[in-house]
């Protein structure tokens, strides 16, 4: 049930009887043959993965959470730190009264709710070869900065954490420095950081202030900011302003214009979110197949370890010193599942 749960999100666009004859395919020609043996049917199936449950899975992919990256690997380290990022997504589940009643719904910040429950979903990821380090989930109401709670026992004195505006707290940043990992989040609109001491490179040095006295102390950061021009097909021109708070002060080991550029790194996390909504799930119109919310949660921790798995298969295909990024996941996904049926393909001796 392991293997066959795994082997799902390897074809997910298929029924389980038909994962389940192409695992068998490929057994029975490499052994005495089918025999006596009958296939069961999806409810038995569905039983038997009921009785294994999520915690296996959960297991699995905790074993599968080490950092990847080399200091000769592309993306990986900034100035002797390791670069992980912090992101989120959601996962469209079977519309029924158990994963309603447990993950809602939601509304992308619209007022008509989504068509189907959605499962929220945060991991933290390694920049460069976009292995994951931790991952959280919970219902569609669940606040990015809750789950974010769950991924801190992942981060060390090692690390550079970059995030987004949705991360940024005075409770959560106390809590991530609390670590020892070093922080670059960008921050929103709504933050006030006074200027405290302007640096020679431009920077200043400003507070997080909590949200009363009673909460703790303010705490010193560094605010690098900068704006990104973009031109659009017509010829029109949009300048976005941005914020970066960090808790790398020393503006001479740290120059803004590195870290400004760093920041834009975080969107490794998102093209790995991508592999995983699109190349694995199969697309974004396709749900998940489970229809409570146990069975969900193990679909889950499967999708996380199948993912590991080809992200490790990248890391074995890639010489040292070459970005992994330029490895294709589509490819590696299906050499991945070519090896699930080769034994059904290769030619069997006589």
């Amino acid at each position: 049930m392991m293997v066959f749960t795994l082997a799902c999100w390897l074809f997910m666009r298929s029924g389980y009887g038909l994962v389940l004859s192409r695992l068998a395919d490929a057994q029975a020609l490499t052994g005495g043959g089918w025999g006596d043996w009958q296939a069961p049917g999806t409810g038995s199936i569905t039983k038997a993965k009921a009785k294994l449950g999520a915690e296996p899975f959960k297991l699995l992919f905790a074993r599968t959470t080490v950092p990847a990256g080399t200091p000769v690997t592309p993306g990986v380290f900034h100035a002797g730190l390791r670069v992980v990022t912090v992101d989120g997504f959601t996962l469209d589940v079977p519309d029924t009264a158990a994963n309603e009643g447990f993950f809602g719904r939601g509304g992308n910040g619209s007022r008509s709710q989504n068509p189907y429950p959605q499962l929220r979903a945060l991991v933290l990821a390694e920049s460069g070869t976009r292995v994951l380090l931790a991952a959280a989930h919970g219902p569609s109401s669940t606040g990015e900065q809750t789950l974010a709670v769950d991924l801190l026992p992942a981060l060390d004195s090692g690390m550079l954490v970059l995030a987004d505006r949705n991360f940024a707290s005075w409770k959560l940043w106390q809590a991530a420095a609390g670590t020892g990992a070093q922080l670059c989040w960008r921050m929103s609109a709504s933050f006030t950081l006074p200027v405290r001491q302007v640096l020679d490179d431009g920077t200043y040095l400003s507070q997080l202030n909590p949200p009363s006295k009673k909460d703790g102390d303010p705490i010193p950061v560094r605010v690098v900011e900068y704006s990104v021009t973009t031109t659009d097909t017509h010829g029109v021109e949009t300048s976005e302003l941005f914020a970066l708070a960090t808790t790398l002060l020393d503006a001479q080991a740290y120059p803004a214009i590195e870290l400004a550029q760093l920041y834009h790194a975080r969107w490794q996390a998102e093209t790995g979110i991508a592999d995983l909504k699109t190349t694995i799930r199969g697309g974004p119109e396709v749900l998940l197949r489970s229809k409570t919310p146990i069975m969900v949660e193990q679909e889950f921790w499967a999708m996380l370890c199948v993912y590991q798995a080809i992200r490790d298969l990248i890391g074995y295909a890639t010489p040292a010193g070459l970005d992994p990024g330029r490895i294709s996941f589509k490819r590696a996904f299906q050499a991945a599942q070519d090896s699930t049926t080769r034994a059904a393909l290769s030619p069997q001796p006589t």
